[in-house]
């Protein structure tokens, strides 16, 4: 690719508690040192920066998503649904930046911006179910069920530690959910708590594979059964302090690299993509794109 010389940062108007209005001039003037054409638009629409994404993803040589993960998820299905190939970056300022923290870009403002001016990048695997990407997460179960009665106001006060309180309030309440799974020749049926796909080392802010890649072709499934007594609560637990490896011998844990899935979701109960929740009883998900993104 040609030398970038043009760079756009679509901002989520509630980035930083809703702040980051105040920090626009100095990530634009800092940005001008390398790209001389530095642009910001706001989405302020709920599907906002995928519209903005779309649009300009040929006219940008760089595209920055200015928020959490879900803006990022927005960004990223614009500009690969526009069929162009802008480099994408981040400015992670929403309450877990996961894609972020794989990506091992800061959290500090300026530290941030450094990541983009030097424009170290590495190619990024995303998930699709044949019309819309996931970047980072699809999943469903006990934890998932915990993100969706954590209100919006509380992660803006509280950020991450919204969701510690609401997973303290929902302990040991296990549901089990029927799911049927096919990978290329293996079909199994269990009941589960939990169930995950992603890509990276990082879910809900925590650190949960340190061995992942993001351009192997693949997302890891990492799928926990309910089990006798707390054995269940227990994988979790491991899992989200001690990462994976914690629970790899564990009959309770099913783990696999994962380019092409099926699912079945006997229990209709939601799913989370990328933090947002979606509904399906039956689905194919496949590995078969990759974008190029900045990291640290």
């Amino acid at each position: 690719m040609k030398n970038p010389t043009s760079i756009l940062v679509i901002y989520n108007p509630h980035a930083m508690r809703g702040k980051i209005d105040q920090h626009l001039p100095r990530i634009k003037q800092r940005l001008s040192l390398r790209y001389p054409v530095v642009d910001l638009m706001t989405s302020m629409a709920d599907d906002g920066a995928e519209e903005l994404a779309y649009k300009y993803a040929g006219k940008y040589d760089i595209i920055i998503s200015c928020g959490g993960d879900g803006t990022l998820h927005q960004v990223v299905n614009g500009v690969i649904k526009s069929g162009e190939n802008p480099i994408i970056g981040i400015l992670p300022y929403g309450t877990c930046n996961d894609v972020s923290r794989t990506l091992n870009i800061s959290h500090n403002i300026d530290k941030a911006i450094d990541s983009i001016l030097r424009l170290n990048t590495t190619k990024y695997d995303v998930l699709t179910d044949g019309k819309d990407y996931i970047v980072y997460a699809l999943a469903t179960g006990y934890l998932t069920k915990v993100a969706f009665q954590t209100a919006n106001s509380k992660k803006k006060r509280l950020g991450r530690f919204a969701y510690f309180l609401s997973t303290l309030k929902n302990l040991f309440k296990f549901k089990k959910l029927p799911i049927t799974i096919k990978i290329n020749d293996e079909r199994i049926h269990e009941k589960f708590v939990y169930f995950m796909l992603f890509n990276g080392s990082h879910v809900g802010g925590f650190h949960v594979d340190r061995s992942e890649t993001v351009d192997n072709s693949h997302f890891k499934l990492i799928a926990i059964k309910k089990g006798k007594g707390l054995i269940a609560y227990f994988n979790l637990i491991n899992l989200f302090l001690f990462g994976a490896k914690s629970i790899r011998k564990s009959n309770n844990a099913i783990i696999r690299d994962v380019k092409s899935i099926e699912i079945e979701n006997h229990s209709n109960e939601p799913f989370t993509v990328d933090g947002e929740k979606i509904k399906f009883l039956k689905q194919k998900f496949e590995v078969n794109k990759q974008i190029t993104m900045i990291k640290n």
